[in-house]
């Protein structure tokens, strides 16, 4: 009798012992099914996260393939061809009489003639600024800040730049260049703003870029959710391209402060 309930007993524990190591078996299961679960879902965000990036990066070439070729055909086509028009008309109006609304007249037209000429010329160093690959990211933004100061004398538009100015990889360097021009042009067309003022950082690992106006600021979550956002998500875009990031602040009334960062790899 003693030895059947001992047999039992035995039996029992055995049985306990098996659906632990059962019950185990099937957590540890369970947890390496989970964790590889949730690797194969990481992998997929990151080959998703590869791809878009190599979308973004292939759009935002062609762009600048296409800015290139409709800068070039603006120069070589229609800015060859006002040119050739300005000289043509300065020929037709030495036989004008000498009557003067003839003479103003034809100083009107030549006069609109020019400023077509001179608005190519401006287009296209905006859509493709040839100083960029030779004179480098500074000199390029201090010169467009120097033309806007000058269309918008009532405005302060102040550049800063500290730090070791070397030169940047070319993708870099012409996003950080669209995306000062996209923020300037907004802050001169939106912001009524009265003073601009941008800081360009540059440091051994990374180059920072903020801007600021006094202008009446917009309400953020607003924009960001519009289809054109103010340009913000084209910013955003290209960041993304370079490996950056930005910090909008603004709201009503309050101006606006963007900070652009972006990592440099070393030398």
């Amino acid at each position: 009798m003693d030895i059947s309930l001992k047999g039992v007993r035995l039996a029992l524990i055995a049985g306990i012992a098996i659906m632990l190591l059962m019950a185990i078996f099937i957590v540890l299961f369970l947890v390496l099914y989970k964790r590889r679960q949730d690797r194969q879902k990481e992998v997929v965000r990151e080959l998703e996260e590869q791809h878009q990036k190599a979308l973004l990066e292939a759009s935002i070439r062609s762009q600048e393939v296409e800015a290139k070729r409709i800068a070039a055909d603006l120069h070589d086509d229609i800015g060859t061809l006002l040119s050739a028009t300005r000289m043509s008309f300065s020929l037709v109006t030495r036989h004008l009489d000498n009557s003067v609304e003839s003479k103003e007249t034809a100083d009107h037209t030549k006069k609109l003639l020019e400023e077509a000429v001179e608005n190519v010329r401006r287009i296209t160093k905006d859509i493709q600024p040839p100083a960029l690959e030779k004179l480098g990211l500074v000199a390029v933004i201090h010169d467009l800040v120097r033309k806007l100061q000058q269309a918008n004398p009532d405005i302060t538009i102040d550049l800063e730049c500290q730090g070791e100015e070397g030169r940047l990889e070319r993708s870099i360097e012409f996003t950080l260049f669209r995306i000062a021009q996209e923020l300037l042009h907004n802050s001169l067309k939106h912001s009524q703003a009265s003073r601009i003022e941008l800081f360009l950082l540059f440091k051994p690992h990374r180059v920072i870029l903020t801007f600021s106006d006094d202008g009446v600021g917009f309400n953020l979550k607003e924009a960001q959710q519009q289809t054109v956002s103010l340009g913000l998500k084209n910013i955003e875009s290209r960041l993304n391209v370079v490996g950056g990031h930005v910090i909008f602040e603004t709201s009503p009334g309050e101006g606006t402060h963007t900070i652009v960062e972006i990592p440099l790899l070393p030398a």
